[in-house]
């Protein structure tokens, strides 16, 4: 994996957090930070995903693919959230859905 080193700023409450993952992980502040900000990067992918499914601008397996997810996954995660199909009835009869819901 290639890095690159950027610096910022945190709160003190913020590098609390990341003192007491530290510790508990048993490893140094970078790692834990990295880790810390892994979990943050996931849920925005998550986030952005959803957003653009809800408005129509990307179809379930690319939502699925955005978020690093399975479509089995986003499904639940759509549904968990009260995000219904877009698509109708006829849409699934004329065969189109298939190819909507994965495209």
């Amino acid at each position: 994996m290639e890095t690159e080193m950027i610096s910022a700023r945190f709160a003190k409450d913020e590098i609390a957090v990341i003192t007491e993952r530290a510790k508990e992980e048993k490893t140094d502040k970078t790692t834990a930070l990295r880790r810390i900000f892994s979990l943050g990067a996931k849920q925005y992918r998550l986030e952005k995903a959803v957003k653009q499914y809800e408005s129509g601008k990307a179809s379930l397996g690319a939502s699925a693919k955005l978020a690093g997810t399975s479509i089995w996954e986003m499904m639940d995660e759509l549904k968990r959230r009260g995000i219904v199909n877009p698509l109708t009835k006829e849409d699934y009869a004329g065969g189109y859905a298939i190819e909507k819901l994965l495209t």
